[in-house]
């Protein structure tokens, strides 16, 4: 298939805690060398995700005109799934403390005008196609910030060797290829981003970044330190997302399936066409003189002659492909990648069935498919602290007071599921006197409880008055007069 190895991107990490004017490029060629390891495994798989697949290397000896080459786009069909089901709707925040509510709702709004909705829908399609993703914050001149989704495969942050490995620095690096006297020469410029400053500097790269093939070992080499600028923010401006704590991508657990599935899939048109383009056999059989093969393919037909007790015989190959067990073997190859991605299956047990909707979500594998978006969900949001924290940073200069204490991240999926069960929840913690906020958010009727609260303020209290609040074993009259005397 490939020299690479498949086992997730590799975290980049630096001994040296303190960077500076001395020692940056030498930190940052140091980086580079890990990350190319990562950039040949994530080009690899953008490019598998689009259809570039071992299987378009495939060749055969026996009857090699007849090879097909079927390409199915399952990586394509998982991550389009993930990114639909993990990101419903643009995430949001909600207010912890109600007199921060308008500030809360300020800052959504923030969110919105600075594109951070695109970067988030792009960066959620780079971690799940290659494992990361790397957002990228600068001030702007019309709105206080601007987010921008980088390309992982040039874009990487470094990590420090302390406990809770901090960030060290970012890195982003854009090339340029130059043609001159027909030489071929990429140039490249290395944006490195530390807490107190910015450098900009000035190399040279062999091997393709981004083409379908990049070079095994590529080499990258910052030569010179061009500009060196304070860093405004004092954070670094970099946050790297990740699908998972392996850092792999969505499908990369199940690249063999995949290849397999695509191997099956060609060979079974192959015995389709060689069903069609059959070979022929001649025992004791004598042709004209100057009859050949192409001859008796163009005639159609052809007229034999027996001598003796040597019989002539014109036969006709016929073996075909089992198609049934062929297509039980591509079923089963399928149902297992769609369990190793956590991706529900529209076809597994589809005869009709007395199980109830709970029975069939777990059956069908929408449980395994929540249980994973739940587990990328926890990393997303430590990301998303983090460039929480950088944004924040900008706002304070503009007199914003807020902090990442003031609110929570909401990130939208269709909640839908078991409505039945979660409005009878609802109902029963309303009899038992809670408030309208606790009830919304526990019984997961809703994602924003303080704003729909807010929004249904005069309905909510028709209905929370109507009836009066059932009290949990009352107490008898009589008893309690008795307890008074």
């Amino acid at each position: 298939m490939t020299d690479l190895h498949f086992f997730g991107r590799r975290k980049i990490f630096s001994m040296n805690d303190v960077i500076n004017e001395t020692n940056v490029m030498d930190e940052v060629n140091k980086a580079l060398v890990f990350h190319f390891t990562n950039l040949a495994e994530e080009d690899y798989l953008y490019w598998y995700r689009r259809g570039i697949c071992p299987i378009l290397q495939r060749t055969k000896e026996i009857r090699p005109e007849i090879c097909n080459r079927v390409v199915v786009p399952n990586a394509d069909y998982v991550c389009t799934f993930k990114n639909g089901y993990f990101l419903t709707d643009s995430v949001s925040y909600v207010a912890r403390n109600p007199e921060k509510a308008d500030l809360v709702k300020q800052y959504n709004e923030f969110m919105h005008l600075s594109g951070r909705e695109i970067a988030d829908n792009e960066t959620v399609n780079w971690f799940h196609t290659v494992g990361l993703g790397v957002e990228y914050v600068e001030q702007g001149e019309d709105v206080p910030y601007h987010v921008y989704a980088l390309d992982p495969r040039s874009a990487f942050v470094v990590y420090s060797l302390k406990p809770g490995n901090p960030p060290l620095m970012g890195i982003n690096m854009v090339t340029e290829t130059v043609v001159k006297d027909n030489i071929t020469t990429t140039f490249c410029k290395i944006d490195c981003f530390t807490t107190d400053y910015c450098y900009r500097m000035s190399g040279y790269i062999t091997g393709d970044i981004m083409t379908v093939r990049a070079l095994p070992q590529p080499l990258t080499i910052a030569t010179s330190l061009d500009e060196v600028r304070p860093n405004v923010i004092g954070k670094i401006p970099m946050v790297e997302f990740v699908y998972n704590g392996n850092r792999m991508s969505s499908f990369e657990n199940a690249l063999s399936i995949m290849d397999a599935i695509n191997l099956a899939e060609s060979n079974r048109l192959d015995g389709d066409e060689q069903a069609v383009q059959q070979l022929c056999v001649a025992y004791n059989c004598q042709f004209e003189e100057g009859t050949t093969a192409n001859k008796i393919r163009q005639a159609g037909m052809i007229v034999l002659k027996s001598t003796g007790d040597n019989k002539a015989d014109f036969k006709i190959m016929d073996s075909r492909l089992d198609q049934t067990a062929t297509q039980t073997m591509i079923d089963d190859l399928y149902n297992q990648m769609l369990e190793k991605c956590g991706v529900p299956s529209s076809t597994r047990d589809a005869a009709s069935s007395s199980d109830n909707v709970g029975a069939v979500y777990l059956r069908n594998g929408w449980g395994a498919a929540d249980t994973a978006c739940r587990n990328t969900e926890d990393y997303f949001r430590e990301s998303n602290r983090l460039l929480d924290g950088i944004i924040l940073s900008i706002l304070r200069r503009k007199g914003f007071e807020l902090s990442v204490f003031d609110f929570d991240i909401v990130i939208q999926r269709a909640n839908m599921s078991n409505l039945l069960v979660k409005t009878q929840a609802a109902l029963n913690m309303k009899e038992l006197g809670l408030s309208p906020e606790i009830t919304l958010k526990t019984s997961g009727l809703s994602s924003d409880p303080i704003a729909d609260v807010e929004s249904s303020q005069k309905y909510i209290e028709q209905k929370w008055n109507t009836q009066p609040i059932i009290q949990a074993n009352p107490i008898p009259e009589e008893q309690r007069d008795d307890n008074q005397d």
